[in-house]
Protein backbone atom coordinates (compact mmCIF):
# COMPACT_ATOMS: atom_id res chain seq x y z
CA UNK A 1 0.00 0.00 0.00
CA UNK A 2 1.20 3.57 -0.75
CA UNK A 3 -0.20 6.49 0.09
CA UNK A 4 -1.66 8.76 -2.01
CA UNK A 5 -2.36 12.28 -2.68
CA UNK A 6 -6.15 11.50 -2.15
CA UNK A 7 -5.29 9.26 0.74
CA UNK A 8 -2.50 10.99 2.80
CA UNK A 9 -3.02 8.74 5.77
CA UNK A 10 -2.05 5.15 6.27
CA UNK A 11 -3.57 3.23 9.20
CA UNK A 12 -2.65 -0.34 10.36
CA UNK A 13 -4.78 -2.55 13.23
CA UNK A 14 -3.35 -5.41 14.40
CA UNK A 15 -4.63 -7.84 16.46
CA UNK A 16 -3.43 -11.12 17.97
CA UNK A 17 -4.90 -14.20 16.94
CA UNK A 18 -6.27 -16.13 20.03
CA UNK A 19 -3.98 -14.20 22.13
CA UNK A 20 -3.57 -16.09 25.56
CA UNK A 21 -3.91 -19.35 23.95
CA UNK A 22 -1.80 -19.24 21.56
CA UNK A 23 0.89 -17.56 24.09
CA UNK A 24 0.07 -21.51 25.91
CA UNK A 25 0.59 -23.46 22.75
CA UNK A 26 3.47 -21.87 21.86
CA UNK A 27 4.88 -22.43 25.83
CA UNK A 28 3.86 -25.41 25.58
CA UNK A 29 3.97 -27.10 22.09
CA UNK A 30 1.55 -30.43 23.00
CA UNK A 31 -1.18 -28.14 23.29
CA UNK A 32 -1.02 -27.25 19.18
CA UNK A 33 -3.22 -28.08 17.34
CA UNK A 34 -5.73 -28.92 20.18
CA UNK A 35 -8.86 -27.26 21.40
CA UNK A 36 -7.44 -24.91 24.80
CA UNK A 37 -9.73 -22.82 26.65
CA UNK A 38 -8.13 -20.20 28.96
CA UNK A 39 -10.00 -19.43 31.99
CA UNK A 40 -9.81 -21.44 34.64
CA UNK A 41 -11.29 -24.40 36.32
CA UNK A 42 -14.74 -26.04 34.22
CA UNK A 43 -16.49 -26.92 37.41
CA UNK A 44 -15.90 -23.22 38.72
CA UNK A 45 -18.14 -20.00 38.64
CA UNK A 46 -15.55 -17.89 36.03
CA UNK A 47 -15.48 -17.16 32.18
CA UNK A 48 -13.49 -18.15 28.79
CA UNK A 49 -10.72 -15.15 28.71
CA UNK A 50 -9.85 -17.00 25.35
CA UNK A 51 -9.52 -19.61 23.08
CA UNK A 52 -7.77 -21.46 20.75
CA UNK A 53 -9.62 -21.80 16.73
CA UNK A 54 -9.79 -25.55 17.89
CA UNK A 55 -11.87 -24.90 20.75
CA UNK A 56 -14.25 -22.19 18.46
CA UNK A 57 -14.85 -24.83 16.32
CA UNK A 58 -17.53 -26.10 19.11
CA UNK A 59 -18.92 -23.18 19.53
CA UNK A 60 -16.80 -21.75 22.68
CA UNK A 61 -16.65 -18.35 23.01
CA UNK A 62 -14.80 -15.69 24.66
CA UNK A 63 -16.88 -14.14 28.27
CA UNK A 64 -19.04 -17.89 27.70
CA UNK A 65 -19.26 -19.27 31.25
CA UNK A 66 -16.36 -21.81 31.47
CA UNK A 67 -19.24 -24.67 32.37
CA UNK A 68 -21.16 -23.67 29.26
CA UNK A 69 -17.94 -24.20 27.44
CA UNK A 70 -16.72 -27.62 29.19
CA UNK A 71 -20.40 -28.88 28.13
CA UNK A 72 -20.06 -27.84 24.26
CA UNK A 73 -16.50 -29.23 24.55
CA UNK A 74 -15.81 -31.42 27.23
CA UNK A 75 -12.57 -32.78 25.90
CA UNK A 76 -11.13 -29.39 25.77
CA UNK A 77 -7.85 -28.47 27.73
CA UNK A 78 -9.06 -25.96 30.29
CA UNK A 79 -5.94 -23.24 31.62
CA UNK A 80 -6.04 -20.62 34.76
CA UNK A 81 -4.74 -17.26 32.80
CA UNK A 82 -1.05 -16.42 33.27
CA UNK A 83 -1.26 -12.35 33.31
CA UNK A 84 2.01 -11.86 33.91
CA UNK A 85 3.50 -14.15 31.25
CA UNK A 86 0.75 -12.77 28.84
CA UNK A 87 1.74 -9.50 29.63
CA UNK A 88 5.63 -10.32 29.10
CA UNK A 89 4.70 -11.01 25.29
CA UNK A 90 2.38 -8.26 25.33
CA UNK A 91 5.65 -6.00 25.87
CA UNK A 92 7.99 -7.74 23.47
CA UNK A 93 4.89 -7.47 20.33
CA UNK A 94 4.33 -3.86 21.18
CA UNK A 95 8.29 -3.32 20.96
CA UNK A 96 8.35 -4.61 17.46
CA UNK A 97 5.49 -2.11 16.89
CA UNK A 98 7.74 0.40 17.97
CA UNK A 99 10.24 -0.99 15.60
CA UNK A 100 8.32 0.63 12.91
CA UNK A 101 6.05 3.79 13.67
CA UNK A 102 6.64 6.25 16.42
CA UNK A 103 2.36 6.55 16.82
CA UNK A 104 1.07 3.02 18.16
CA UNK A 105 -2.08 3.58 20.31
CA UNK A 106 -2.89 0.54 22.93
CA UNK A 107 -6.57 -0.75 22.19
CA UNK A 108 -5.70 -3.65 24.92
CA UNK A 109 -3.08 -6.28 25.47
CA UNK A 110 -2.84 -8.12 21.90
CA UNK A 111 -4.41 -4.89 20.07
CA UNK A 112 -3.03 -1.56 17.99
CA UNK A 113 -3.70 0.72 15.80
CA UNK A 114 -0.48 2.02 14.02
CA UNK A 115 -0.02 5.17 12.01
CA UNK A 116 2.31 3.91 8.73
CA UNK A 117 1.60 7.24 7.15
CA UNK A 118 4.16 7.87 4.01
CA UNK A 119 5.43 4.31 4.45
CA UNK A 120 4.09 1.00 2.44
CA UNK A 121 1.34 -0.29 4.49
CA UNK A 122 0.63 -3.99 3.33
CA UNK A 123 4.76 -4.05 3.39
CA UNK A 124 5.16 -2.83 6.89
CA UNK A 125 2.23 -4.89 8.13
CA UNK A 126 3.57 -8.07 6.42
CA UNK A 127 7.06 -6.73 8.01
CA UNK A 128 5.71 -6.75 11.77
CA UNK A 129 3.58 -10.02 11.27
CA UNK A 130 6.47 -11.96 10.05
CA UNK A 131 8.58 -10.30 13.20
CA UNK A 132 6.26 -11.64 15.58
CA UNK A 133 5.52 -14.68 14.27
CA UNK A 134 9.61 -15.52 13.87
CA UNK A 135 10.65 -14.17 17.67
CA UNK A 136 7.31 -14.89 19.79
CA UNK A 137 6.06 -17.44 18.05
CA UNK A 138 2.35 -16.72 17.74
CA UNK A 139 0.17 -15.09 14.31
CA UNK A 140 -1.52 -11.56 14.31
CA UNK A 141 -3.96 -9.69 11.69
CA UNK A 142 -3.83 -6.70 10.24
CA UNK A 143 -5.87 -4.76 8.34
CA UNK A 144 -4.48 -1.66 6.54
CA UNK A 145 -6.63 1.43 5.07
CA UNK A 146 -7.10 5.15 5.32
CA UNK A 147 -8.71 5.01 8.37
CA UNK A 148 -8.93 3.65 11.92
CA UNK A 149 -12.22 1.87 12.03
CA UNK A 150 -11.76 0.21 8.15
CA UNK A 151 -8.52 -1.10 9.44
CA UNK A 152 -9.89 -2.54 12.35
CA UNK A 153 -13.16 -4.25 10.03
CA UNK A 154 -10.12 -5.14 7.70
CA UNK A 155 -8.50 -6.85 10.40
CA UNK A 156 -11.24 -8.96 11.56
CA UNK A 157 -12.18 -10.05 8.25
CA UNK A 158 -8.93 -11.75 7.48
CA UNK A 159 -8.63 -13.57 10.92
CA UNK A 160 -6.68 -15.70 11.65
CA UNK A 161 -3.39 -15.01 10.60
CA UNK A 162 -4.31 -12.79 7.66
CA UNK A 163 -3.55 -9.21 5.93
CA UNK A 164 -6.39 -7.27 4.54
CA UNK A 165 -6.14 -3.64 3.00
CA UNK A 166 -8.97 -1.63 2.05
CA UNK A 167 -8.23 1.36 -0.31
CA UNK A 168 -10.43 4.30 -0.82
CA UNK A 169 -11.88 3.12 -4.03
CA UNK A 170 -13.15 -0.02 -2.39
CA UNK A 171 -14.37 1.01 1.00
CA UNK A 172 -17.74 1.64 0.44
CA UNK A 173 -18.54 -2.02 -1.70
CA UNK A 174 -16.53 -3.59 1.59
CA UNK A 175 -19.32 -1.69 3.68
CA UNK A 176 -22.70 -1.59 2.59
CA UNK A 177 -23.28 -5.49 3.01
CA UNK A 178 -21.86 -5.56 6.20
CA UNK A 179 -24.56 -5.55 9.48
CA UNK A 180 -24.93 -2.11 11.06
CA UNK A 181 -23.56 -3.48 14.28
CA UNK A 182 -20.04 -3.61 12.68
CA UNK A 183 -19.86 0.09 13.11
CA UNK A 184 -18.02 0.98 16.36
CA UNK A 185 -20.52 2.21 18.74
CA UNK A 186 -23.70 0.16 17.98
CA UNK A 187 -24.47 -2.53 20.10
CA UNK A 188 -27.82 -4.85 20.68
CA UNK A 189 -29.90 -2.39 21.30
CA UNK A 190 -29.40 0.17 19.00
CA UNK A 191 -29.47 -2.67 16.30
CA UNK A 192 -32.45 -4.11 17.58
CA UNK A 193 -34.16 -0.41 16.86
CA UNK A 194 -32.43 0.00 13.73
CA UNK A 195 -34.02 -3.44 12.22
CA UNK A 196 -37.24 -2.89 13.24
CA UNK A 197 -37.25 0.12 11.11
CA UNK A 198 -35.94 -2.23 8.36
CA UNK A 199 -31.88 -0.98 8.47
CA UNK A 200 -29.99 -4.02 8.85
CA UNK A 201 -27.23 -2.88 7.00
CA UNK A 202 -24.68 -0.25 6.46
CA UNK A 203 -25.45 0.31 3.03
CA UNK A 204 -28.99 0.72 3.80
CA UNK A 205 -28.30 3.35 6.74
CA UNK A 206 -26.15 5.38 4.68
CA UNK A 207 -29.23 5.98 2.68
CA UNK A 208 -31.04 7.60 5.05
CA UNK A 209 -31.69 11.48 4.85
CA UNK A 210 -29.29 13.34 7.42
CA UNK A 211 -32.63 14.71 9.11
CA UNK A 212 -33.39 10.96 9.92
CA UNK A 213 -29.37 10.62 11.45
CA UNK A 214 -29.97 13.56 13.54
CA UNK A 215 -33.02 12.59 15.00
CA UNK A 216 -32.25 8.94 15.59
CA UNK A 217 -28.38 9.10 16.83
CA UNK A 218 -29.08 12.64 18.34
CA UNK A 219 -25.16 14.21 19.29
CA UNK A 220 -23.62 11.47 17.27
CA UNK A 221 -25.34 11.63 14.47
CA UNK A 222 -22.40 13.22 12.37
CA UNK A 223 -20.07 10.16 13.63
CA UNK A 224 -22.54 7.29 12.65
CA UNK A 225 -23.26 9.42 9.20
CA UNK A 226 -19.41 9.90 8.17
CA UNK A 227 -18.54 6.02 9.00
CA UNK A 228 -21.66 4.87 7.11
CA UNK A 229 -19.90 6.36 4.10
CA UNK A 230 -16.39 5.56 4.86
CA UNK A 231 -15.39 8.34 6.71
CA UNK A 232 -13.64 8.55 10.20
CA UNK A 233 -10.53 11.32 10.46
CA UNK A 234 -9.74 10.49 14.24
CA UNK A 235 -6.13 10.04 14.87
CA UNK A 236 -3.75 7.32 15.60
CA UNK A 237 -3.21 8.33 19.47
CA UNK A 238 0.23 7.45 21.47
CA UNK A 239 -0.19 4.89 24.48
CA UNK A 240 3.17 6.05 25.21
CA UNK A 241 6.27 8.91 24.56
CA UNK A 242 8.58 7.15 22.44
CA UNK A 243 12.36 6.73 24.36
CA UNK A 244 13.98 6.27 20.61
CA UNK A 245 13.00 5.64 16.95
CA UNK A 246 15.84 4.06 15.36
CA UNK A 247 16.53 1.88 11.63
CA UNK A 248 18.15 -0.85 11.46
CA UNK A 249 19.55 -2.44 8.22
CA UNK A 250 21.25 -6.61 8.23
CA UNK A 251 22.83 -6.84 4.65
CA UNK A 252 22.30 -10.36 2.02
CA UNK A 253 26.48 -9.76 1.91
CA UNK A 254 29.34 -8.37 4.12
CA UNK A 255 29.95 -4.86 2.84
CA UNK A 256 33.82 -3.92 2.96
CA UNK A 257 33.66 -0.23 1.52
CA UNK A 258 33.39 2.97 3.26
CA UNK A 259 30.59 4.60 0.63
CA UNK A 260 28.24 1.79 0.15
CA UNK A 261 28.16 2.11 4.35
CA UNK A 262 27.73 5.87 4.02
CA UNK A 263 24.74 5.04 1.48
CA UNK A 264 22.63 2.96 3.56
CA UNK A 265 23.27 5.40 6.50
CA UNK A 266 22.06 7.92 4.53
CA UNK A 267 18.97 6.30 3.91
CA UNK A 268 18.56 4.80 7.23
CA UNK A 269 18.80 8.60 8.54
CA UNK A 270 16.25 9.25 6.38
CA UNK A 271 14.01 6.84 7.68
CA UNK A 272 14.61 7.98 11.01
CA UNK A 273 14.25 11.70 10.26
CA UNK A 274 11.34 11.21 8.65
CA UNK A 275 9.33 9.08 11.36
CA UNK A 276 10.59 11.71 14.25
CA UNK A 277 8.53 14.68 12.09
CA UNK A 278 5.92 12.23 12.08
CA UNK A 279 5.60 12.04 15.45
CA UNK A 280 6.50 15.99 16.00
CA UNK A 281 9.64 15.44 17.86
CA UNK A 282 13.29 16.21 17.25
CA UNK A 283 16.18 14.49 19.26
CA UNK A 284 19.26 15.55 21.07
CA UNK A 285 21.72 12.51 20.53
CA UNK A 286 22.16 10.56 17.24
CA UNK A 287 23.74 6.99 17.72
CA UNK A 288 24.90 4.09 14.93
CA UNK A 289 25.13 0.86 15.60
CA UNK A 290 27.69 -0.85 13.63
CA UNK A 291 27.63 -5.03 13.54
CA UNK A 292 30.70 -6.88 12.09
CA UNK A 293 30.65 -10.10 9.79
CA UNK A 294 31.82 -12.21 13.11
CA UNK A 295 28.44 -10.81 15.36
CA UNK A 296 30.75 -8.64 17.44
CA UNK A 297 29.02 -5.00 17.50
CA UNK A 298 30.02 -1.08 18.62
CA UNK A 299 28.04 1.54 19.16
CA UNK A 300 29.19 5.71 18.60
CA UNK A 301 26.55 8.58 20.14
CA UNK A 302 27.04 12.12 19.72
CA UNK A 303 24.48 14.48 21.85
CA UNK A 304 23.81 18.14 19.66
CA UNK A 305 23.28 21.54 21.82
CA UNK A 306 20.12 21.74 20.30
CA UNK A 307 17.37 19.08 19.29
CA UNK A 308 17.20 18.10 15.17
CA UNK A 309 14.91 16.65 13.19
CA UNK A 310 15.97 16.79 9.63
CA UNK A 311 17.62 14.42 7.01
CA UNK A 312 20.77 16.14 6.26
CA UNK A 313 21.44 17.09 10.53
CA UNK A 314 21.20 13.89 11.33
CA UNK A 315 22.82 11.90 8.16
CA UNK A 316 26.02 14.66 9.07
CA UNK A 317 26.63 13.40 12.67
CA UNK A 318 25.48 9.50 11.76
CA UNK A 319 28.17 9.88 8.95
CA UNK A 320 31.04 11.96 11.22
CA UNK A 321 30.53 8.85 13.66
CA UNK A 322 31.06 6.25 10.91
CA UNK A 323 33.94 8.26 10.33
CA UNK A 324 35.44 8.08 14.03
CA UNK A 325 34.56 4.45 14.49
CA UNK A 326 36.58 3.58 10.94
CA UNK A 327 35.22 0.17 10.22
CA UNK A 328 38.04 -2.12 8.94
CA UNK A 329 36.50 -4.98 9.37
CA UNK A 330 33.70 -6.29 6.65
CA UNK A 331 30.15 -5.15 7.73
CA UNK A 332 27.13 -7.37 8.45
CA UNK A 333 24.41 -4.92 10.15
CA UNK A 334 24.22 -1.28 10.29
CA UNK A 335 21.73 0.86 12.41
CA UNK A 336 20.94 4.91 13.28
CA UNK A 337 19.25 5.78 15.95
CA UNK A 338 17.55 9.12 17.49
CA UNK A 339 17.37 9.36 21.35
CA UNK A 340 16.95 12.34 23.98
CA UNK A 341 13.45 12.97 22.00
CA UNK A 342 11.95 15.95 22.91
CA UNK A 343 8.51 18.55 21.22
CA UNK A 344 9.47 19.96 18.03
CA UNK A 345 8.59 22.89 19.44
CA UNK A 346 11.21 22.48 22.29
CA UNK A 347 13.95 23.57 19.79
CA UNK A 348 15.37 26.88 21.05
CA UNK A 349 15.34 30.49 18.72
CA UNK A 350 18.07 32.78 18.91
CA UNK A 351 17.08 36.28 18.79
CA UNK A 352 16.40 37.75 15.76
CA UNK A 353 16.58 34.27 14.12
CA UNK A 354 14.04 31.71 12.08
CA UNK A 355 12.64 28.97 14.42
CA UNK A 356 13.84 26.69 11.92
CA UNK A 357 16.79 25.50 10.33
CA UNK A 358 17.19 25.97 6.20
CA UNK A 359 16.96 21.98 6.52
CA UNK A 360 13.76 21.88 7.96
CA UNK A 361 11.83 23.54 5.31
CA UNK A 362 13.91 21.10 3.04
CA UNK A 363 12.60 18.01 5.27
CA UNK A 364 9.13 19.41 5.12
CA UNK A 365 8.98 19.40 1.60
CA UNK A 366 10.20 16.31 1.48
CA UNK A 367 7.56 14.92 3.60
CA UNK A 368 5.18 16.12 1.25
CA UNK A 369 6.35 14.06 -1.79
CA UNK A 370 6.93 11.00 0.71
CA UNK A 371 3.43 11.31 2.08
CA UNK A 372 1.79 11.78 -1.18
CA UNK A 373 4.12 8.59 -3.13
CA UNK A 374 4.25 6.18 -0.43
CA UNK A 375 8.12 6.31 -0.24
CA UNK A 376 11.43 8.67 -0.29
CA UNK A 377 11.39 10.34 -3.82
CA UNK A 378 13.93 13.08 -2.96
CA UNK A 379 17.59 11.37 -1.86
CA UNK A 380 20.29 12.80 0.01
CA UNK A 381 23.25 12.54 -2.04
CA UNK A 382 25.81 9.70 -0.54
CA UNK A 383 22.18 7.82 -1.64
CA UNK A 384 23.65 8.10 -4.87
CA UNK A 385 26.49 5.35 -3.94
CA UNK A 386 24.21 2.63 -3.79
CA UNK A 387 22.47 3.69 -6.81
CA UNK A 388 25.85 3.62 -8.86
CA UNK A 389 26.51 0.44 -7.04
CA UNK A 390 23.40 -1.40 -8.40
CA UNK A 391 24.20 0.42 -11.98
CA UNK A 392 27.50 -1.49 -11.79
CA UNK A 393 26.26 -4.96 -11.19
Amino acid sequence: MTATGADPRCIIHIDADAFFASVEQQDNPVLKGKPVIVGGHPQGRGVVATCSYEARAYGVRSAMPVAQAYRLCPHGIFIRPRMDRYKQVSDAMFDIFDRYSPIVEKLSIDEAFIDATGEHGVEVAASIRRDVKQELGITVSAGVSYCKFLAKLASDSCKPDGLRYIPREEAQAFLDPLPVSSLPGIGPKTQAKLDTLGIRTIGALRQMPETWFDKFFGKSAKRFREMAQGIDPEPVTPWREPKSISEENTFDADIHDIDELQGHLALLAQNVAFRLRKARLRCRTVGIKIRFYNFSTITREHTLPEPVSSDAEIFQVAKALLETAAPEKPVRLLGVAAKGLVPESSRQVPLFDPADSPWDDISRSMDELRNKYGKPVVLLGSCLNLLRGKNET
